[in-house]
């Protein structure tokens, strides 16, 4: 070979070399700037998975637009109840206090029983915890009386819960629950024809005969409830004398199903409510002389036995001998 063929040879070599070495270092540059590219998307691209509290917020947002659209006064009090569920789910996870945590663990079945059971629990709680803690804890027992359709102490709860936080959101939280609860009251209205929830005194006249079971129910539980504090006793009083009202009602109309639970229910009026000892006589003479109790007969009479020697109603006895 000439050395002219030779030296282009040498030279062809070379510039190979130096195109495949810049290759690799071409490749080299392109894989780093792909590596740094997507770590830079991966920093700055919000996550795709949802925390606890953004999903109660999509559905908090979803039940209120779902209330908005309802014209059915029941399915609006429907969409309420599960709205202020979330209300308190939402608050729950907001709070770090251990006793807000507890009753909403006893709230999680969703039951007006859980209702109770977590206020009663939140009523136990000291008062020595910080002004913050109080606050979230007042707020949390005025939801849950909104829940039950008290309205009266969910108000209270709220005004104890400002006297420990005047921040615009805790008056924020107030003012929705009062347009929420005159929301609530004309739907409860609308249903029934008339005021069930301020006119305590004549609520058998007002309820339809086919919702009368529900309510005497529903009333049951909360005079029972009222009845355990000597500050609400006088109104749990005067629910319970309307239970007695539409169950006798209701024994008159179907005695198969609710003369023993009438009877039942007398005896309670006397043991729990301290109403006069005449119900014992009344559930008696109905005991003797019905043939629907028979199941339940032996029981309701040695009931009836217990009370009668119970001290505070053997004074009432001797006395009205």
């Amino acid at each position: 070979m000439s050395f002219y063929g030779e030296s282009r040879k040498i030279e062809g070599n070379l510039m190979f070399k130096k195109i495949f070495k810049n290759y690799d270092q071409f490749l080299e540059n392109i894989r780093n700037k792909s590596i740094t590219f997507f770590k830079s998307k991966e920093q700055h691209t919000p996550s795709l998975q949802l925390k606890p509290i953004d999903i109660i917020n999509l559905e908090i947002k979803r039940q209120e637009a779902n209330l908005k659209q309802k014209q059915d006064s029941e399915k609006k009090l429907f969409i309420l109840k599960k709205l202020l569920h979330l209300y308190l789910k939402k608050k729950a996870l907001k709070s770090t206090s251990r006793y807000i945590n507890r009753a909403n663990d006893i709230l999680k079945d969703e039951t007006e029983d859980s209702a109770y059971e977590a206020l009663e629990y939140l009523n136990r709680v000291p008062k020595n915890l910080s002004s913050k803690e109080l606050n979230d804890i007042y707020t949390f027992k005025a939801l849950i009386y909104e829940l039950i359709e008290d309205y009266d102490e969910a108000s209270n709860a709220y005004k104890e819960a400002i006297k420990y936080d005047k921040t615009p959101n805790t008056l924020k939280e107030f003012k929705a629950f009062v347009e929420r609860s005159r929301e609530a009251i004309m739907w409860q209205e609308h249903l029934n024809g008339k005021d069930l929830i301020y006119n305590k005194s004549n609520i058998h006249n007002l309820v339809k005969a086919q919702d009368m079971p529900k309510v005497a129910k529903r009333l049951e539980t909360i005079a029972k409830y009222y009845a355990r504090s000597p500050k609400s006793r006088a109104l749990a009083k005067k629910y319970f004398k309307e239970v007695l009202k539409m169950y006798k009602t209701l024994s008159k109309s179907e005695p198969d199903e609710y003369l023993c639970v009438y009877i039942n229910a007398l005896l309670d009026a006397v043991e729990i409510f301290m109403m006069p000892i005449t119900l014992l006589k009344e559930a008696q003479d109905l005991l003797i002389n019905s043939k629907e109790c028979n199941s339940s007969k032996i029981y309701l009479l040695e009931r009836i036995k217990e009370l009668k020697h119970k001290t505070f109603i053997k004074k009432s006895l001797i006395q009205s001998d």
